[in-house]
């Protein structure tokens, strides 16, 4: 008995990717996610004209879908061969592209017989389509992948680099899906005018939910890990390019703006080293994270006169994000329960 528990014990412990492995699965997933931004730009900039499924744009991320989803699972067939059953055969992690590759799978098929039958969806419609937001999930789960083996690693809070990398990179390919998702809300995109009061509420709506979604990534890998520096500059300003070449091509202020906004942001990081066990320094990290973005873009449209905000909404909108963020660290960071109360 004791020889046959030793030897069927690796066979079920899921193994491990490497840094490289991780890398691969990173790259050909933001080829996935950079056909569907094409895609997004294609049906941007010719509406109602496409008229067939098959398109050059939707060749670009069904391709990067087959080689991510062949590359993960060759990942697999290593694991089978061995030895290693069912989602163990997959890297420690990569159960989320197991599930990942089938649900876009299905979506894909779904999306052909969809636009066979009832044409193609125009404007939100097409964001919105049951089919496309199966392709979301699955591009995520498949995204989320590398982010959820460098979690669950046996790193360290200071993990080496490579390693917080493949957590930043990872989680810059979740942000990049979540922001194509909300192309239609993302208030970096545009520039509040303040013409009326249906009109500002939607846009600075917008603009808070842009904050919260910007803010999510950053804060929950410091639960994990500690930022490399760059880390923020790179989610921000990869998420930003690809929305402002997909919706406002030739636009550089945006992405330089992210960027710029980005380093800001891990200027913090460094000064004020938040983690769990830092809960003022975490809370105050919290706070400017979507501050150091927002005074910045709303006042700089305001000095170039591209908006009639006045100081209170601008400056008030900004003092409301960086709450937001404050917030969510709150969700992310609870507060501890006290012993006592465990206890029973």
């Amino acid at each position: 008995m004791t020889t046959a528990s030793t030897t069927l014990a690796p066979a079920t412990r899921a193994g491990r990717a490497t840094t490289r492995q991780n890398l691969v699965t990173i790259a050909l997933a933001w080829w996935l996610i950079a056909g569907v931004f094409t895609d997004g730009w294609a049906h941007n900039q010719f509406g109602e004209t496409l008229e067939t499924f098959f398109t050059p744009w939707h060749a670009a991320f069904y391709s990067g879908f087959l080689a991510v989803a062949g590359w993960c699972l060759f990942l697999a067939s290593r694991g089978w061969r061995e030895g290693r059953r069912g989602l163990s055969a997959f890297p420690d992690g990569y159960h989320l592209a197991a599930l990942g590759v089938p649900i876009f799978a299905l979506g894909g098929v779904g999306d052909l017989t969809w636009h066979t039958v009832l044409g193609i969806e125009v404007g939100i419609e097409a964001l919105l389509s049951p089919t496309h937001l199966l392709l979301f999930l699955g591009a995520m789960l498949i995204g989320a992948s590398p982010l959820n083996a460098a979690w669950r690693s046996p790193e360290p809070r200071a993990a080496r680099p490579a390693v917080r990398w493949v957590a930043t990179l990872s989680a810059t390919s979740l942000l990049a899906m979540t922001a194509f998702m909300h192309m239609y809300l993302w208030g970096l995109l545009t520039v509040p005018q303040g013409l009326g009061y249906v009109q500002t509420r939607g846009e600075l709506s917008a603009i808070l939910l842009t904050a919260v979604v910007m803010a999510a990534p950053p804060l929950l890998l410091l639960r994990r890990f500690t930022l490399p520096f760059g880390s923020v500059a790179v989610m921000y300003g990869v998420t930003n390019l690809g929305m402002t070449l997909m919706v406002l091509p030739g636009n550089i202020r945006v992405p330089l703006l992210a960027v710029a906004t980005g380093l800001l942001i891990d200027v913090w990081h460094a000064l004020l080293r938040p983690s769990p066990t830092r809960p003022w320094h975490l809370r105050a990290f919290a706070f400017l994270l979507p501050l150091s973005v927002w005074v910045p873009y709303l006042g700089d449209a305001v000095w170039r006169g591209q908006t009639s905000l006045s100081l209170e909404l601008w400056l008030g909108v900004a003092v409301m994000t960086a709450l937001g963020g404050l917030a969510l660290s709150a969700l992310i960071f609870p507060a501890p329960i006290p012993a006592e109360v465990e206890g029973n």
